[in-house]
């Protein structure tokens, strides 16, 4: 779903119009980027066939309407999640490699769709949805880890570096900084918005991707970490919209995912 009017501050379902996959897949984890005045979204794309998913970039025209669609990297194991950054004028993408238990890295050599395996920056861990933000002149990666009988969707954790391309990331003394289900897992993007930090994360008290939180960082230095959850994003009460679990933003337009209930007859 894409939209030019909604706000993390206020946002409205009705802000949105609905961009369907083909009925044999999934869409999910939308990142928007802009590249020579063009706007492209890369998303997750599983096919119900494989249960594995690739990068797909989507080539939207002026009025946000999908123009071309491609896969853009594959792998021989579950990818999604396609966090975009930009390090010393070149193009990366980090996209959720848990399925390889590491988290991967990966350059553009040719925009859209030609990149080159770079480095893993950590290995061994079961790692999903990190996320990376460039403050105080250092690298914050945020990530969820999946410890030995422990869950994905309520454990966040928060590693830092002089570059996100280093080899060594040093952990936070806090520690896990999060804890719960409601708020942990990461939802896109930080935000900036008017010198606040704005973290979405996913609410998955009631399911996987039930809704998405809009989380004010209060303290983000070597010693604490502090954030507070300011709102809500829900699913409709009435409709077959049962969950979002994913915002980006960029230019003033603002992309998120949705689970449908949708009846077999």
């Amino acid at each position: 779903m894409i939209s030019t009017s909604a706000k993390h501050d206020a946002p409205a379902w009705e802000d949105f119009k609905v961009i369907m996959p083909p009925r044999d897949r999934d869409w999910a984890d939308p990142f928007l980027w802009n590249h020579e005045g063009q706007h492209y979204i890369f998303i997750e794309e599983m096919p119900y066939s494989t249960q594995r998913g690739h990068i797909s970039c989507l080539t939207l025209d002026d009025k946000l309407n999908i123009v071309s669609k491609q896969i853009v990297l594959e792998r021989p194991y579950h990818l999604s999640y396609p966090f975009l950054f930009i390090y010393d004028k070149q193009l990366y993408m980090m996209p959720e490699t848990k399925s390889n238990h590491a988290i991967e890295l990966y350059r553009c050599v040719q925009f859209p769709n030609k990149w080159e395996f770079a480095k893993s920056l950590m290995q061994n861990v079961d790692a999903v949805d990190a996320t990376l933000l460039h403050k105080d002149g250092k690298w914050w990666l945020f990530v969820n880890l999946q410890e030995e009988g422990g869950s994905s969707w309520d454990t966040l954790y928060l590693f830092y570096a002089d570059s996100p391309l280093a080899d060594q990331w040093t952990a936070h003394p806090h520690n896990p900084i999060v804890k719960d289900v409601y708020t942990a897992r990461p939802a896109g993007y930080i935000l900036n918005k008017e010198g606040s930090l704005i973290r979405p994360s996913q609410d998955c008290s009631v399911r996987y991707g039930y809704a998405t939180n809009f989380n004010h960082i209060s303290k983000l230095t070597e010693l604490d970490y502090a954030e507070k959850r300011d709102r809500t994003f829900k699913p409709p009460v009435q409709g077959n919209i049962i969950g979002t679990h994913t915002w980006n933003e960029t230019d003033g337009i603002q992309v998120i995912d949705a689970t449908l209930r949708l009846r077999r007859f």
